[in-house]
């Protein structure tokens, strides 16, 4: 949402502030450079009987320069970065080259008997139909890259240039909306911040900036509309804030905070090679949550000592083919070993419901969110699952893996997923293709089926891991995103907090550890009380990690235990948050909690 009041109706007051998306941390000045991504207008003429093949072939042509275009980004990338940020590119070739953009194309020119600029409009705008259907933030995203693609190739089909001028080092990169190469092309020119009218904290530029450590703000609807080449900005990724024209005051503000920031980071990471450990020796390890291996370097960085969850799910975006058991164990080795000697710890893929997917008609459900998703899907796509099953054993001899299956709600549910599993494993030996054949597995725990019955599945498990995101909304019946019921979204509602240590208790009686991967392992004010419930581990954000280390480090597990159980006795969620917080604001300095919360 944009605007706070500072900004006047079709004008604009010398000083302004935005408000948007946070989609990378940071904080940043410098002059405004804004790059003009607007669409170029797309020509329609028909086309005579002996001008199809032609223009089928003008098609063509633009297809392998926008491959080429593409390949110089991901070459430069790699030169500079390394091979790990540059898979998101891979993705724009994928879409460029995908059957469901080629063939209706060239169907439509010799059908239709259209120009190639017009047919390819209509096959974009057919394909951009079915993201905008789907309710998942990172899913419906991917309809500005399906844009982008589409973009390129007009343009190259017009001859219009493709580039983006390259702005003075340090500026403030402004724009509707930006590609990954434009993201990548920018990042070399050393812009220290990405401001744009759309997008969304899970889009690809946005993924790309956090891997990079530039702050970006997103969603600001009309910041280019505001905003002059050369306009002094003061870009806060942390709060999703934009600061127009600051005064000399403001901008004496910025450099202090700034500075304060840095030297909170800078001491914060200082604990980056140091166990999470109590002063009376209880130990928790922190993992990272990550969904692209671009994000595995930053979370070694803040102190990952592996990865609690890993999405394999988005493997399946930006392409309406499906992967392959190769792209599988390519994709899975890749992490393992940019992870090395950490473990990984990889979720089947968690689609269906309101994610839409090209290989399983699921027809409109009129509850997404408890339909046709996630295991139920695997299960009944046996083939799919198999092959991904296939991939990630194949890769399993290149490092630490784990193997996790997502919305489990009984052992009936988790020994068909084993079958799977056995089936898998038999195939290869078979085959005499090696695989980890003591590789653990392990269930998300996030439905209160599987809670009540969780000494019963952790028997048949290596771990369990609770999915607080889904097991909230399941248990208190609600829909965090339907504003009319968020505000009964509570993470330390008494039941909730019961739903935890019962499956703490459940895990340990049958010798097996307990981790969680919800957002709310990696809110700080709850660290003290997850440790006092006896979890052993925690994965979050990468960013959140020096801060719930710094949390955990400084407490004994005597305390946390004390508070998880006076949390315990109460009766609200409102009673409850306030002793946290009263408890927390004692045993921690002010700045600590505060810059905990900037951070994640």
């Amino acid at each position: 949402m944009a605007g706070d009041g500072h900004m006047g109706q079709g004008s604009i007051s010398p000083t302004a502030m935005m408000r948007g998306v946070g989609a990378s941390p940071g904080l940043a000045m410098g002059p405004a450079f804004l790059v003009d991504r607007r669409r170029v207008k797309t020509p329609k003429r028909h086309i005579a009987d002996e001008e199809v093949e032609n223009e089928i072939a003008r098609f063509d042509a633009a297809l392998a320069s926008s491959h080429e275009q593409l390949e110089r980004v991901k070459r430069k990338l790699s030169e500079r970065e390394g091979e790990d940020h540059f898979h998101i590119i891979e993705a724009h070739q994928l879409i460029l080259h995908d059957e469901h953009m080629v063939d209706p194309t060239r169907r439509r020119i010799r059908e239709e008997k259209v120009n190639a600029e017009w047919a390819l409009r209509r096959t974009v705008e057919e394909i951009k139909t079915v993201f905008d259907a789907i309710e998942e933030d990172y899913f419906r995203e991917r309809r500005s890259d399906i844009d982008f693609v589409g973009d390129r190739i007009l343009r190259n089909l017009l001859g219009v240039d493709v580039g983006t001028a390259m702005p003075p080092p340090g500026a403030v990169i402004v724009a509707h909306d930006l590609s990954p190469a434009d993201t990548a092309h920018l990042h070399r020119a050393s812009a220290v911040a990405f401001v744009t009218d759309v997008g969304g904290k899970t889009s690809h530029s946005a993924i790309l900036a956090r891997a990079f450590e530039i702050p970006s703000v997103v969603g600001l609807e009309n910041v280019t509309e505001h905003v002059g080449n050369g306009d002094m900005l003061i870009v806060d990724g942390l709060r999703g804030e934009v600061l127009i024209r600051p005064t000399q005051v403001q901008i004496d503000d910025y450099r202090q905070r700034a500075t304060r920031h840095q030297t909170f980071v800078r001491e914060l990471l200082k604990n980056r090679d140091l166990p999470a450990e109590t002063t009376d020796g209880a130990r928790v390890r922190l993992y990272a949550n990550v969904e692209l291996t671009e994000e595995v370097p930053s979370a070694l960085e803040h102190g990952a000592e592996g990865i609690g969850l890993y999405r394999t799910e988005f493997l399946f975006l930006d392409r309406t083919d499906l992967p392959k058991e190769e792209e599988h164990y390519l994709h899975a080795r890749g992490v393992l070993k940019r992870l090395h000697p950490f473990p990984a710890t990889f979720r089947t893929f968690d689609l269906g419901g309101d994610k839409v997917v090209p290989f399983a008609a699921l027809g409109d459900e009129a509850n997404p969110a408890l339909g046709l998703r996630s295991i139920r899907l695997c299960l009944r796509e046996r083939k799919l699952f198999k092959t991904q099953l296939r991939g990630l054993l194949r890769a399993s001899v290149h490092g630490r893996m784990r193997l996790m299956f997502p919305m489990i709600s009984g052992v009936g549910e988790l020994r068909e997923a084993k079958e799977v599993l056995e089936e898998a494993r038999a195939e290869l030996t078979r085959e005499g293709i090696a695989f980890d054949t003591k590789l653990p597995v392990g269930i998300m725990v996030e439905m209160p089926a599987a809670v009540m019955v969780a000494d019963l599945l952790a028997k048949e498990c290596d771990f369990l891991s609770v999915g607080t995101n889904d097991l909230i909304q399941y248990a208190l019946a609600i829909d965090r995103v339907n504003e009319h019921v968020s505000y009964l979204y509570h993470p330390l509602h008494p039941a909730i907090l019961r739903m935890v240590r019962y499956v703490v208790d459940a895990g340990h009686a049958a010798g097996v550890r307990v981790g969680m991967c919800g957002e709310m392992a990696g809110e700080p004010m709850f660290g003290l009380v997850l440790l006092g419930l006896g979890l052993d581990e925690l994965s979050m954000n990468s960013t959140a990690i020096p801060v719930v280390k710094s949390v955990l480090r400084g407490t004994t597990l005597q305390q946390a235990k004390e508070l998880a159980e006076r949390a315990l006795s109460m009766s609200t969620a409102q009673e409850i948050e306030a002793m946290v917080q009263e408890t927390m604001s004692k045993l921690y300095p002010e700045e600590l909690l505060t810059a905990a919360g900037e951070m994640t």
